[in-house]
């Protein structure tokens, strides 16, 4: 995201708030609430700052001599201002105002969202969710930056391969069945399902999202936002009896959620669920952790997709480098594709990292009717593997190492993400036939 939001102070302290929950944020009473009336600038300034850079977190975290505040930029943390303590409390207080929380009680663990609307140029704003729990020395409110334009919730746009988009939009074109997305926390499992749901919404069907909170607010959809009223379980039981087509499930987070869920792949309803599972093919044993049997398993579930996100490079400041062939094979390079191959990579200076952005990388699973058998004949795990390699079904690393081959991202990232392959997972390397160029140092090229 890059935005020009340059701002005088004067500006600054024109921002406008509005809190989601309870309507505009009440700022007739800020001179009773602060006596440094520079807490709300140094506030909006740090909200105008991580929008430019396009920060997904914001951690406001208290200690017992200081007060610190971080951004996570494409996945890493970073500081930003380390300010006395009692600044700090200013800070926490009025974020607790702009979020409609209780600013009187600071022992319990409270939620909330607020809008930041920049002008003309935004009018609709910029959504921010506010976590706030108490900690040892003060309470830590971490802020989620929740703006997503709907233009970007387009499958092309997530990083899918040419040869896997079909498989998707095959599956989600279905009448019924189940889709799954696994992933870690932080791998962009919930930008998929909405990316998803936006692709069943151009057809005339009725859809229904269970989450916990919403995160984006999509036009046409029936989206339910889990509260102390209605628990997950509860709504997503409920949504039967409203006529779905489709229900995306935010999570599947207990028995009961993962009952309703086969109940309603089963009964003519199309399924959309997020898993904790570390590739698509890991979710099956995953699925059956869970209390759900082989053959409900190979009934339900339609497709599977596993992802993972790395940082981008920046196009305008990247350099091309010259990788040890050992290194290249460690990653999973085969033999073939070392010949006239290009790398390149970041180029960081002072805070700046060399990387602009993330890019998701997927493996893709369809379950054909021979998985569907293989599942519901408990196939181990290497019965399962050994499917996916004869028929073509590319894993994380080969879609990572088409990235960097397009010169998307870099090996570092690569690296860092999926890490090394195991010492029997390639063929022992021949000896180096490269040498780094002068931007790598003698210590990085060695494997």
């Amino acid at each position: 995201m890059n935005l020009s939001l340059k701002k005088t102070p004067s500006d600054l302290n024109q921002l406008s708030f509005t809190n989601t929950n309870n309507g505009l944020a009440d700022d007739t009473n800020i001179n009773d609430l602060h006596d440094d009336l520079s807490a709300p600038l140094f506030l909006n300034r740090t909200l105008m700052t991580a929008i430019e850079q396009g920060v997904s977190d914001i951690h406001f975290e208290p200690y017992a001599d200081h007060y610190r505040i971080r951004f996570r930029t494409d996945g890493l943390m970073q500081d930003i201002a380390d300010m006395p303590k009692g600044f700090g409390h200013l800070l926490s207080a009025r974020l607790k105002v702009v979020a409609g929380l209780d600013i009187s009680e600071q022992r319990i663990a409270q939620g909330g969202r607020f809008k930041v609307v920049l002008g003309e140029q935004n009018s609709s704003g910029f959504d921010f969710r506010c976590s706030v729990i108490p900690t040892l020395h003060g309470e830590t409110i971490v802020l989620r930056l929740l703006y997503l334009p709907e233009n970007l919730l387009q499958l092309n746009l997530l990083g899918l391969e040419g040869s896997q988009i079909p498989a998707v939009q095959s599956a989600i074109a279905r009448q019924q069945g189940m889709v799954l997305v696994t992933g870690p926390t932080g791998s962009g499992k919930t930008v998929s399902l909405y990316t998803l749901i936006k692709q069943i919404n151009r057809q005339p069907r009725s859809i229904y999202t269970v989450e916990d909170p919403v995160e984006i607010d999509l036009n046409g959809i029936n989206q339910i936002s889990i509260s102390e009223r209605i628990s997950f379980a509860e709504a997503a039981r409920t949504i039967l009896r409203q006529d779905p087509d489709v229900i995306m499930l935010g999570e599947m987070r207990d028995q009961t959620t993962l009952d309703t869920a086969i109940k309603a792949a089963h009964t003519g309803h199309l399924v959309l669920s997020t898993l904790h599972a570390t590739t698509a093919p890991k979710a099956i044993p995953r699925l059956r952790n869970l209390g759900i049997d082989a053959y409900n398993i190979s009934s339900t579930v339609t497709l599977i997709i596993s992802q993972r996100l790395l940082r981008r490079l920046d196009p305008e400041t990247r350099e091309e480098v010259i990788v040890p062939k050992a290194k290249l094979l460690a990653l999973g390079f085969r033999e073939d594709e070392l010949a006239n191959l290009t790398l390149y990579r970041a180029q960081a200076e002072g805070q700046y990292t060399g990387y602009k952005g993330r890019i998701g990388i997927f493996q893709v699973m369809p379950i054909t009717q021979h998985l569907a058998q293989l599942i519901g004949e408990d196939a181990s795990d290497a019965e399962l593997s050994d499917y996916l390699t004869k028929n073509n079904i590319q894993d994380l690393r080969r879609s990572a190492l088409n990235k960097v081959k397009a010169g998307i991202t870099d090996i570092e990232e690569v690296e860092r993400v999926l890490g090394l392959l195991e010492p029997d997972e390639h063929l022992l390397p021949s000896p180096q036939i490269n040498a780094t160029k002068q931007h790598v140092s003698e210590e990085e090229a060695l494997v």
